[in-house]
């Protein structure tokens, strides 16, 4: 019958549960050259136009950083983007199309359209420890004929399990996935037409 200090050491054990304070959120951007401030001017000087139309993103690619094995995903609790991963692609995949193809942006619908969703902005965490870009690339000529369909990736050794890490082989895959787009864009706006 003297269950009262047994009891109490539950009560307190739960309430210690209950009651815990969880670390608050850490807010995370990408180390991108594409992102930095200079590289994202326009001069509007490009040769050609394209009207780049909103980067969109799978819908559990959101604020919360995701990190994924073979067979699972999840997300970390604590870590966060401070802009959406979409909004870093649609900078950066900006900032090459300027740099790299010369391409001007308009939205004239007769200028061949670029629409483009990130199906990959995480952390891979086995077998290889790295950070995984990847986005899906349509651009269509202003009549509706397709002139490039296909997924770009590319993927950023991350050296240990620090979160500045993972920031800089993240931006190191997203500049890397963007000149890979800006390249193929510049070469199909470039092509004769058939």
């Amino acid at each position: 019958m003297n269950r009262g200090p047994g009891a109490l050491l539950a009560l307190i054990a739960l309430a210690g549960c209950v009651f815990r304070q969880s670390d608050p959120p850490r807010y995370f951007r990408p180390e991108s050259a594409a992102l930095s401030s200079e590289s994202t001017s326009d001069d509007g000087s490009g040769e050609k136009t394209i009207r780049l139309r909103a980067v969109r993103a799978r819908p559990f690619l959101r604020e919360r950083i995701v990190w994924r094995t073979p067979t699972e995903y999840g997300m970390y609790e604590q870590r966060r983007w401070s802009e959406l991963p979409e909004a870093y692609v649609e900078r950066a995949l900006a900032s090459a199309l300027r740099r790299q193809a010369h391409v001007a942006f308009t939205n004239d619908a007769r200028a061949p359209t670029l629409y483009a969703n990130v199906t990959a902005f995480d952390e891979v965490l086995d077998p290889k420890h790295v950070a995984n870009v990847a986005v899906d690339v349509t651009l269509t000529a202003a009549d509706g004929r397709r002139l490039l369909e296909r997924e770009f990736s590319a993927e950023a050794p991350i050296s240990d399990d620090d979160p500045s890490s993972l920031v800089r082989a993240v931006g190191a895959a997203l500049d890397d996935v963007s000149a890979q787009i800006a390249q193929s864009v510049a070469e199909k706006l470039n092509a004769p037409i058939r």
